[in-house]
């Protein structure tokens, strides 16, 4: 078959232009109608398939005006484009709607609805309804209504390594970060008050997950009641390794930070504090990192 073969539109209704005298529409219901008079459930009574001189009668024109307009309407809707809406009372006469059949949204121009299954009566837009939204606003929008966007292709595809990749034409441009489930830069802290034992030490720690490989950034600082006059360390620790420790004599703060490449998965994050003073310090101790994809 081929697009030629398709009939002529009706870009005029059958009988538009009749009277209520020559075209029964909406064709007439019930039972108790007219003799010969035809209906949507019975159709042409029997009576109409009787000879007139055995007490029959001939089909009412204004019927058959009626049944024909009818099926042009539903022609016209159909080549113009038009999907119906949904309708509770159409689906609950025809038994459900059949899996895959498309409706329009009933207030959302642009939107539509799949059935996912038979004999479906539910109404889309429903938490646990059998429905797929699809449609315009569904979709990414190709450059469209931006002055400076091209008309390249765009591909997106979730690769076997959990990520999301992003294609422009046949150039793979990298992956995508997502927002949740710690895609995008994540951070956290920690601050724990003590008093740190005499020639002691602490450490606190934080651990989180790395999606992907990157790089986190540890802070650790440290501040005491009094000034220590003995030597203290603070040291900040990536996955079991020190990376920047400081000794200082004398002070009431200290802070120590660095930058490292981690791979993803696990990621522990520690703050070491320890004195070889007699006295017991009171100590504030803050431990925070911000972890960004590589």
């Amino acid at each position: 078959m081929k697009l030629s073969d398709f009939a002529p539109q009706f870009p005029v209704l059958w009988g538009s232009s009749g009277t209520t005298t020559t075209v029964q529409y909406p064709l007439l219901s019930g039972t108790a109608l007219a003799t010969g008079r035809a209906s949507i459930a019975s159709g042409f009574p029997a009576v109409n398939f009787t000879p007139p001189a055995a007490g029959g009668v001939y089909p009412w024109g204004a019927d058959w005006n009626g049944a024909l307009k009818t099926f042009s309407v539903s022609a016209q809707n159909y080549e113009s484009g038009v999907v119906p809406s949904f309708s509770q009372d159409f689906a609950n006469s025809i038994g459900g709607y059949p899996q895959n059949s498309v409706v329009s949204d009933t207030s959302t121009a642009g939107l539509f609805w799949v059935s996912t299954a038979d004999a479906n009566v539910t109404a889309p837009g429903v938490t646990g309804t059998a429905w797929q939204k699809f449609g315009w606003n569904q979709f990414v929008k190709q450059g469209w209504g931006f002055s400076n966007f091209g008309n390249n292709a765009i591909y997106l595809g979730w690769r076997p390594d959990g990520n999301l990749g992003l294609g422009v034409d046949s150039t793979d441009v990298g992956n995508v970060a997502l927002q949740g489930a710690g895609k995008l830069a994540q951070g956290g802290w920690t601050e724990q008050y003590y008093t740190l034992p005499s020639g002691g030490s602490k450490t606190i720690s934080l651990t989180f997950t790395a999606p992907v490989p990157g790089y986190v950034h540890v802070i650790g600082s440290a501040n005491y009641s009094a000034q220590n006059s003995n030597q203290t360390n603070l040291t900040v620790i990536v996955n079991g390794q020190s990376l920047s420790a400081d000794q200082v004599t004398g002070t009431t703060a200290m802070t120590n930070h660095s930058c490292v490449a981690v791979a993803a998965g696990s990621v522990t994050v520690a703050s070491y504090c320890g004195t070889s003073s007699q006295n017991s310090p009171n100590v504030g101790h803050t431990l925070s990192y911000l972890f960004v994809p590589s």
